[in-house]
């Protein structure tokens, strides 16, 4: 395989994701309050600074090359693969230097937990089951004119999506959770598949419990996040070839104006939301205070 892995136009997997993406605009706390009451069952939720962003990990964004010319633009990316084993490589050669306890080496949910938590580029995209923590993410950092974005997937249908997909897969290994945490590592060392899977790590640190939170990865390496949940959606799941399409939206996006950001924060700190409570130590306070005095400033 070539260094570079070619993916296609920007425009075409932006308009892909608006035509099967259910999304609407809140222009106050009770419009968001609206949105969330449409949503029943278990979702996970993810707050982005930028209503424009697709969803990407941060090991897609590392690896990204963009281009432009007077015909079009487009991107392409090193191939990840070889990029990610040898991140993964070089953070456990050196990682006992900084971890008294590291885990096994074939617990690669926990080191790609471990590595995401501090700043390497990997395959986990970051999710929460609690809409304000993730509506928190999204205005934490002063957001572009066109506002930010809450992400929700349904995860009921991700999984029993993620089942029919990966078709080979025994009842007993979606059942415990340690016995799920296996079979994930399984999945990750040696699945490739384009399929998005729930990731619950066998070591949770004291951020991921604060923050509810857990992750998506994606099990093939050679498309995007958002490109493999558009497939998911659209897979065909007959004989006839006709697409696999949910009958009630699973992927839904909430835009908010930048205006908005201060009075949310407001709410949100009187729900014991902030980063203090999200990132506990002193540097997660020191933060908080810093954001305090910026919306002081601002109100």
């Amino acid at each position: 395989m070539s260094s570079l892995d070619f993916e296609g136009d920007l425009e075409d997997e932006e308009t892909a994701a608006d035509r099967f993406v259910v999304t609407k605009s809140a222009s106050s706390w009770e419009d968001f309050l609206a949105w969330l009451n449409e949503i029943e069952g278990p979702w996970c939720f993810r707050g982005q600074r930028d209503s424009r962003w697709l969803l990407e990990t941060s090991l897609d964004r590392a690896v990204k090359k963009e281009f432009s010319s007077a015909t079009g633009s487009g991107y392409s990316r090193l191939d990840r693969e070889p990029e990610i084993r040898e991140l993964l490589f070089r953070f456990q050669q050196q990682a006992h230097q900084y971890i008294s306890d590291p885990p096994p080496d074939d617990d690669l949910s926990s080191w790609f937990a471990i590595m995401q938590h501090h700043g390497v580029p990997t395959r986990f995209l970051d999710w929460t089951k609690s809409p304000y923590v993730a509506l928190y993410f999204a205005l934490e950092e002063e957001p572009p004119v066109d506002g930010c974005a809450l992400w929700a997937i349904d995860l009921e249908w991700l999984e029993e999506r993620a089942r029919k997909l990966l078709s080979e897969t025994p009842a007993s290994a979606w059942g415990e959770f340690k016995e799920r945490a296996k079979y994930v590592n399984q999945l990750l060392a040696q699945t490739e598949k384009p399929v998005i899977i729930p990731v619950n790590p066998l070591r949770l640190d004291s951020q991921i419990v604060a923050q509810q939170g857990f992750f998506l990865c994606k099990l093939y390496h050679q498309a995007s996040f958002s490109q493999i949940l558009l497939g998911m959606m659209t897979n065909p799941g007959t004989a006839a070839g006709e697409p696999d399409i949910p009958d009630q939206p699973a992927v839904r996006r909430l835009v908010l104006k930048s205006e908005l950001r201060i009075g949310f924060l407001r709410n949100l700190r009187a729900m014991n939301i902030h980063r203090a409570s999200l990132y506990p130590g002193l540097d997660g306070f020191g933060q908080s205070l810093r954001l305090d005095l910026e919306m002081k400033v601002k109100a």
